[in-house]
């Protein structure tokens, strides 16, 4: 066998293992992997989507992208993030953290990633896949004056494991 044949094997494996997979978000009856929260009062659309891989550790990453049409900017200045796992124990697990310091003027939108990854090594990090869930809370938006009220969103991982 030639070496680069070898050395090819070993990088498909080592790709391979380490594959993304997506969460669901399973708040309101929605079983998807992106989910659009639309607060009709203040004219704002937050679409979330997350994705985990394995590898040494669960590393998890969530997008979350406000969307602001409104004739009013909206305030990510007072906002904050939590982010509570069940199984995965993350560096921020269950604490309020502040989103950046940023002002979304009307038509106009914003994007944040988050990442994280679990900080204890175990020696199947996939036996912390079955049964996790995830649980956002966004609070502190502004609307012009005016408090949005907080948004919760539940997210399950999709197991290839399990398929």
């Amino acid at each position: 066998m030639k070496w680069w044949a070898l050395e090819l094997a070993v990088v498909l494996l080592i790709v391979s293992c380490r594959s993304t997979y997506p969460y669901l978000v399973t708040s309101e009856n929605c079983n998807c992997e992106s989910y659009v929260f639309k607060d009709g009062k203040h004219n704002i659309e937050i679409e979330i989507r997350a994705t985990y891989h394995v590898g040494e550790r669960v590393t998890s990453t969530v997008q979350i992208t406000f969307r602001n049409k409104n004739k009013t900017a909206l305030s990510l200045q007072q906002a904050y993030i939590k982010g509570t796992s069940t199984n995965v124990r993350y560096q921020f697990n269950d604490r309020y953290q502040p989103l950046p310091y940023v002002t979304i003027a009307p038509g106009t939108s914003y994007t944040i990633l988050f990442e994280g990854s679990d900080t204890e090594l175990v020696d199947e990090p996939w036996h912390k896949i079955a049964g996790e869930h995830i649980t956002l809370e966004l609070k502190g938006l502004m609307m012009g004056l005016q408090v949005v009220h907080p948004i919760v969103i539940t997210m399950i991982p999709v197991n290839p494991k399990l398929n």
